[in-house]
């Protein structure tokens, strides 16, 4: 699955909508993928689901419990990714990062810059602008792994 992040959450209406953007990689298959975010500025959490391409920008709305969001106060979010993997198998791609809260979408945004991931353990500070993503992929094994039987590959990064 390609990096993705948040680029913003604005007001919409009387609501909040979380924007975001896939890094388009050459050679990937264009495919629709369950999205699951999460925002949160201090006791205010928002939360929604999309179904989404990962050729195109995304946009959907959020809920926020516990209050509201204080436009020009930075949130943080985080999201989760699902797709299906070729051959019979999922793709989970989850990240977190600081999001800015708007009162309205900025248009003509430049698009997302993904830093060379770096790989570390344990806890650390992460730095405005940067997101933290972790892929999980699990497989049928088929002929290689042996007949019912799964394959899987993680990957970590700090970009």
């Amino acid at each position: 699955m390609p990096n993705s992040q948040i680029d913003m959450v604005v007001r919409h209406g009387d609501g909040w909508r979380v924007c975001g953007d896939f890094d388009k990689q050459e050679g990937r298959p264009d495919r629709d993928v369950d999205l699951f975010v999460v925002v949160r500025q201090g006791d205010v959490v928002a939360r929604g689901h999309d179904v989404v391409s990962i050729r195109k920008e995304w946009r959907f709305e959020v809920e926020p419990e516990g209050g509201d969001f204080v436009v020009g106060l930075p949130a943080i979010a985080t999201a989760v990714a699902i797709a299906k993997e070729d051959p019979a198998g999922l793709d989970a791609f989850t990240w977190a990062q600081q999001v800015p809260v708007m009162q309205r979408r900025t248009d003509g945004n430049p698009p997302p810059q993904f830093a060379e991931p770096e790989t570390v353990s344990g806890h650390g500070e992460l730095a405005a602008g940067h997101s933290i993503s972790s892929s999980l992929i699990l497989k049928e094994g088929g002929a290689a792994a042996g007949d019912g039987r799964l394959v899987w590959q993680h990957a970590l990064q700090i970009r």
